[in-house]
């Protein structure tokens, strides 16, 4: 690489730099905007419309309002923004019913987990007294009683906290403020 390769390398690693930073001004502000093609918004709608929201306040704290602005003058949004947003939180009950049964069913499979696992190794010395080949047998069931326990672990800490994160997006969503879009930002067109 030449002299004027390195001076365009940064000079475009500046541009890029630039309009990152101004990029991130107006995604962190916690400001969606949407345009709506067709003004008959329905069930499929509001589901295309979670999946967006969700996919652009995905790197925004979980602690931050959310604000939907959609595009269109003010007198046909009067009454299309309530429905839009009556439909949305329609749509977005069911989701967090199954995500809170989910969590349900994790918490509930950590705890069998855990049980086995204690059990498998709390029965490890006793067996090994009844059995010929005390040894192997006691460190299979250690080494068993090990995988269940972090088998366990990994269910409540790790699995459960995505389920948590997914339903706090869905919660933030459903407390969003929906308004008229006032072109800012990037828009995105559900169609």
């Amino acid at each position: 690489m030449n002299k004027t390769s390195l001076e365009r390398v940064k000079v475009e690693t500046s541009e890029l730099d630039r309009r990152v930073k101004n990029y991130s001004e107006r995604a962190d502000d916690g400001t969606v905007n949407v345009k709506v093609e067709d003004k008959s918004f329905g069930k499929h709608d509001a589901e295309k419309l979670i999946e967006l929201l969700e996919e652009r306040t995905r790197y925004l704290p979980l602690r931050r309002g959310l604000s939907v602005s959609i595009e269109g003058t003010e007198s046909e949004m009067k009454e299309f923004i309530p429905r839009v947003r009556n439909s949305v939180r329609d749509s977005l009950v069911p989701l967090v019913y199954y995500i809170v049964l989910d969590l349900k069913r994790l918490a509930r499979l950590s705890v069998i987990l855990i049980v086995v696992g204690m059990l498998a190794m709390g029965s490890a010395p006793i067996l090994t007294e009844l059995s010929f080949n005390a040894y192997a047998l006691h460190e299979i069931l250690v080494i068993a009683s090990w995988i269940f326990i972090w088998a366990a672990v990994e269910t409540f800490f790790f699995e459960r906290r995505k389920l948590k994160n997914r339903k706090h997006h869905f919660q933030r969503i459903y407390s969003a403020e929906f308004t008229t879009a006032n072109q800012r930002g990037s828009t995105a067109t559900l169609d």
